[in-house]
C-alpha cells in the first residue's frame, strides 16, 4: 500500500509528543512522521522509533518554511499536514487514501479536543468552512478574507460522506505529494509571510486550478481549540492580518496566472454564503447580497463590519 508522510510543524509545542504517539497508534497503513522542531523546545520529545524523522532548527523560521522543509524529505505518495496538538481516528490514513484523487486536497470532520481526556468533544463538530467577504470590515477593522466555520452547511449536509467545501481549517490537510510539490509548488513564502492564510492559498490554487477541495466525513480528527497556552507558533495580530489582506487582494484581483477559473466562479459555485439575514449562531461574518458590485469595481469597499 502507498505510504503517507505526516508533516508536523512544531514551535515549542507541549502536546507534540502526544500527537506523534497518537499518529503512530491510530495509523493502520504504512506511514512516516516528519516533525520540524522549529526553534528550541522546553518540552520532552517523542521517543525514537522507526519512521520518525526530526528536522531540527535552532532558530525558528515559521510554519510555512517548516511545511516546505518536511515535504522535501517526505518519501510517501501522500502528504498529510497536521498541527502538533491533535488526536486522530483509528485508520485515518487508509480512509483518506481511499478517497483522494490526484487533484484533490482533503480535510476531515473536525471536533474540538478535550486536552486532558485526549478525546473529541462530540458537541463541537465542524465539517464545512467559508471565507469572510473581503469587501466588508472584520472585527479588526480590516478588509480581508478569514476562514470561518460554516455551521448551517454542516447541519444541512451532515449525512453526505464525501463533499465539496469552499475552505477548510489549516490544521489538517491531505493530498498527493506530487500535487503539492509540482503543482502547488509548496507554500508561498513571499506575500503570506511565514504563517497565516494557509488554507486560503491551498484552497484557491486547488479550486481555481481545476481541482477539488473535499471534506471526508468517514474519519475525524480533534484539534485543540484556540486560544491555548499549549499551542505553539505565536504570531502578532499585525502579521496575521498582513497575510489575510494579501490573500484578499491577490485572489480577488485574479493575479494567479495558472488559474482556469476566476474568483467569482468559486463564490458562485457555493452561493448562497451566509448573509446578514441568514447568519446562524457560530457564523461570525456575512456576505452582502450585492458582493459582485464590489468585485466588479462598481461599488467601493463597504464600511459595514460584516460581523455580528
Amino acid at each position: 500500500m502507498s505510504k503517507v508522510s505526516v508533516l508536523i510543524p512544531s514551535r515549542n509545542e507541549e502536546l507534540m509528543a502526544k500527537t506523534v504517539d497518537d499518529v503512530f497508534a491510530n495509523a493502520t497503513g504504512e506511514i512516516e512522521v516528519i516533525v520540524v522542531l522549529d526553534g528550541p523546545t522546553e518540552y520532552p520529545l517523542p521517543k525514537a522509533r522507526p519512521n520518525l524523522i526530526f528536522i531540527d532548527r535552532p532558530i525558528a523560521e515559521g510554519m510555512r518554511p517548516a511545511i516546505n522543509s518536511a515535504a522535501k524529505v517526505a518519501t510517501g505518495k501522500y502528504l498529510m499536514k497536521l498541527d502538533a496538538h491533535c488526536a486522530l481516528a483509528k485508520g485515518f490514513d487508509e480512509v483518506l487514501k481511499a478517497d483522494c484523487k490526484n487533484d484533490w486536497v482533503v480535510s476531515v470532520r473536525r471536533y474540538s479536543l478535550e486536552r486532558y481526556l485526549w478525546k473529541p468533544r462530540l458537541d463541537r463538530l465542524v465539517d464545512y468552512h467559508y471565507l469572510s467577504c473581503p469587501w466588508t470590515r472584520n472585527n479588526a477593522g480590516c478588509f480581508m478574507m478569514q476562514c470561518c466555520p460554516w455551521i448551517s452547511r454542516t447541519k444541512e449536509r451532515m449525512d453526505i460522506p464525501i463533499d465539496d467545501t469552499l475552505s477548510f481549517q489549516g490544521s489538517l490537510w491531505f493530498m498527493e505529494a506530487d500535487y503539492f510539490n509540482n503543482y502547488l509548488h509548496g507554500m508561498n513564502l513571499v506575500g503570506y509571510k511565514t504563517f497565516g492564510a494557509e488554507q486560503q492559498e491551498i484552497g484557491f490554487k486547488v479550486w481555481l486550478g481545476g481541482g477539488r477541495v473535499i471534506i471526508n466525513k468517514k474519519t475525524w480528527y480533534a484539534h485543540l481549540h484556540k486560544p491555548s497556552k499549549h499551542r505553539g507558533y505565536p504570531m502578532s495580530m499585525n502579521k496575521m492580518l498582513q497575510s489575510y489582506r494579501y490573500a484578499a487582494r491577490y485572489w480577488t484581483n485574479n493575479e494567479w496566472e495558472d488559474r482556469v477559473h476566476d474568483f467569482d466562479w468559486l463564490i458562485d459555485k457555493f452561493w448562497p454564503l451566509p448573509t446578514k439575514d441568514t447568519l446562524v449562531r457560530g457564523e461570525k461574518y456575512y456576505w452582502p447580497e450585492n458582493w459582485k458590485g464590489y468585485y466588479e469595481g462598481k461599488l467601493v469597499a463597504n464600511t459595514e463590519s460584516g460581523y455580528e
